[in-house]
């Protein structure tokens, strides 16, 4: 466990998915969900499906940060392009978007311990999420989660204009928190987006690795596995 003086820290930003939120699970039960109402779908093995459709995904959410695509054509291309890797007959991409979207929603859940941690720690520090993703979906998560009970701001990507690890989307959240970047913390789980977005913008950055394995490498001022490490840092 990598750790630093974090004594400057005033306000504390926090990704969403896979930091506080457990995208990724409810995202492979969504996908289950799917595979059992489309029988077309069920002439291939469910985890092959999984598989093909995260690694699709994966590639357009690439082209979708470097600004090669939009929305739209991420949300149809990641149904159109895993069915035809399939070798499967398409459907309506709208449907199985709709379909998909119901289905993931019924799984989301907070990563373990995070909320116990956010909660305490919104009471000490001035808290916000910040991230990427669609506006629609984002929002409907800060609801059911009532992330706006302790968040000072929300920030998405989309309604701002750029993507982590874009040097932008940490400026705009530092000026709306009125807070100089080296007030700032930030806390993901991604090393692209967060930890070398966040230190390149001159922010302090945890970097939460849900593998239980320390992977600092002296740009993260702090890594670690279970959110009480992080509340007992900031917390003493």
């Amino acid at each position: 466990m990598t750790h630093y003086d974090l004594s400057t820290i005033k306000f504390i930003y926090f990704d969403l998915d896979d930091t506080l939120i457990d995208h990724k699970a409810a995202q492979d039960r969504g996908l289950l969900d799917l595979w059992s109402q489309y029988p077309q779908l069920q002439d291939t093995d469910p985890n092959t499906f999984t598989k093909v459709y995260a690694d699709v995904n994966t590639r357009l959410w690439k082209a979708y940060r470097n600004n090669e695509i939009d929305q739209q054509t991420l949300r149809r291309c990641r149904f159109e392009q895993t069915f035809e890797e399939l070798q499967l007959k398409k459907p309506d991409w709208r449907e199985v978007d709709s379909a998909y979207m119901a289905c993931y929603s019924r799984h989301w859940e907070w990563i373990d311990d995070a909320r116990q941690a956010f909660v305490a720690l919104s009471e000490h520090y001035p808290t916000g999420i910040m991230t990427n993703g669609f506006t629609d979906v984002q929002q409907k998560k800060f609801k059911h989660f009532s992330l706006n009970r302790y968040s000072r701001h929300l920030v998405i990507s989309e309604q701002v204009g750029f993507l982590k690890p874009d040097p932008r989307i940490f400026a705009h959240s530092a000026k709306i928190a009125e807070m100089d970047p080296s007030q700032l913390l930030y806390v993901g789980d991604s090393y692209s987006s967060d930890i070398l977005g966040g230190s390149k913008s001159g922010w302090r950055t945890a970097w939460y690795q849900s593998n239980g394995r320390d992977e600092g490498n002296g740009v993260a001022d702090y890594s670690f596995s279970h959110f009480s490490q992080l509340v007992d840092v900031l917390i003493s």
